[in-house]
């Protein structure tokens, strides 16, 4: 993985985590006393934060700092598919583990029946 696939994998995954939190960029950009502009920048992977930055980051989403590199095995390219995809993720976040193991069963079934 180069510089650039790096910044954007680390964009992404702040960005999934901010969601999951509820917290919008310009409420992090005002806890983080940066520019709303900045935030967006590096959850675009066009601004490469530095070390103290990513902690700060991972503080005031209440993460662990190994969680904002916990990337996925594979990332879709296509925006639209990884914004659904993430809105899905939001959404799940309010169910209990019972629930989630029906959605992801249903996912199962639902991948057997496409191969068909």
């Amino acid at each position: 993985m180069n510089e650039n696939d790096f910044a954007a994998q680390l964009g992404i995954r702040i960005r999934e985590l901010r969601k999951l939190k509820g917290v919008s960029q310009l409420e992090l950009a005002y806890d983080m006393d940066m520019s709303m502009n900045t935030i967006s920048g590096i959850e675009l992977g066009k601004i490469s934060p530095k070390i103290e930055t990513i902690k700060k980051i991972a503080d005031k989403l209440g993460v662990e700092l190994s969680e904002l590199f916990e990337f996925p095995k594979k990332q879709p390219k296509d925006k639209i598919l990884r914004k659904k995809i993430e809105d899905i993720a939001v959404r799940l976040t309010e169910y209990d583990l019972d629930f989630l193991n029906l959605v992801s069963d249903a996912i199962s079934i639902l991948e057997k029946a496409r191969k068909k």
